[in-house]
């Protein structure tokens, strides 16, 4: 053994000699070679403008100001409409041979809370009729164009009466064309008939017949059923007011009616006025003015006026106008100066 490491010993190589000088050209050359860069910082290098762009695109996400939602269209305004028919006469000629004259037209009337929206004088029509079987008659008088009033200062145009449409701005509720009556609002009136007329009263002071009246425009105005009933409930309870029972009028319909003293006209007297419910919604179906004694040679119980409601709905479309006719123009009126 130990020959053997002596024999190991003997064939060592010999220890190269050092060369310091090319030692330290090697060592300058690794020196001066470029230093690879950790992987993360690498990573962080490359995706540097992607990661500003993605912050960007955060930032204008969250900082500028929402776009603008459609804008939704407003509801269309509640338009209460009213379809009616209007029917008086008049006597006119001469005072010692008069005859009549029917006015007949309708009328189109549209009620929101701030606006109303009126055709006059629809279909109007002025013609003459005899007073009794044997009278005298227009065609008698000659067939005038005009003709005077009995007892009165104005003429009467025989003929087509020409529509007109009125538009207004109205402040509150006004009950009907003839009633300068108004209310904020129709909701708030009482639905029992003592507390109702009160109410009324407000408006039009302790008149029974002024109270019946605006009493009968509400139960056509855009009310609740409750207020309907206690409307008309109220009327029954008025000075010389009676009840008339079930009735049938306007082509065999059926239904319950109320009548009120009314105040004399300029040619008539001893006049009521009536009117007549439907009993299942409480909607009127005709009002009418009466003459309760025979007058010209007219019966008892005829019609001097008449109002029949054809039509009454609430809608959520704009009033329908003739196109041909100016909106607020001249009136024509088939009543005119003598």
């Amino acid at each position: 053994m130990e020959d053997l490491l002596k024999d190991l010993a003997q064939a060592k190589p010999p220890s190269p000699e050092v060369d310091r000088d090319r030692m330290e050209r090697d060592l300058a050359r690794i020196t001066a070679l470029p230093q690879e860069r950790p992987v993360r910082k690498q990573l962080v290098r490359r995706f540097a403008p992607l990661l500003v762009i993605g912050v960007v695109i955060v930032l204008a996400v969250v900082l500028l100001p929402a776009p603008p939602q459609p804008v939704q269209p407003a509801s269309p305004q509640k338009w209460w409409h009213e379809l009616t028919r209007q029917r008086s006469l008049m006597i006119v000629g001469d005072p010692a041979a008069p005859y009549g004259v029917y006015f007949d037209s309708k009328t189109d009337r549209w009620l929101a809370a701030n606006q109303q929206v009126t055709v006059i004088q629809k279909d109007g029509e002025v013609r003459a009729f005899p007073l009794t079987r044997d009278g005298n008659t227009w065609e008698n008088a000659g067939s005038p164009a005009t003709v005077p009033q009995v007892g009165g200062n104005h003429l009467v145009r025989i003929g087509p009466m020409k529509p007109a449409v009125q538009k207004t701005a109205v402040s509150g509720f006004q009950m009907s064309l003839h009633s300068q009556a108004r209310f904020d609002s129709l909701d708030s009136l009482p639905a029992e008939p003592r507390e109702l007329r009160k109410a009324l009263e407000t408006i039009v002071g302790n008149d029974a017949y002024r109270i019946g009246s605006l009493a009968m425009e509400l139960i056509s105005a855009n009310v609740r059923d409750d207020q309907r009933r206690a409307a008309f409930e109220l009327i029954k309870t008025l000075d010389g007011a009676r009840f008339l029972g079930d009735v049938t009028v306007l082509d065999e319909r059926r239904g319950i009616g109320v009548a009120i003293a009314a105040p004399a006209t300029f040619q008539f007297s001893d006049v009521e006025t009536q009117l007549v419910v439907d009993p299942q919604t409480g909607l009127p179906i005709v009002k009418k003015d009466v003459i309760t004694t025979s007058q010209f040679g007219l019966p008892a119980q005829m019609p001097i006026s008449e109002v029949d409601y054809l039509l009454l709905e609430q809608v959520g479309f704009e009033p329908i106008v003739p196109q041909d006719v100016p909106v607020n123009g001249e009136v024509e009126s088939p009543i005119i100066e003598r």
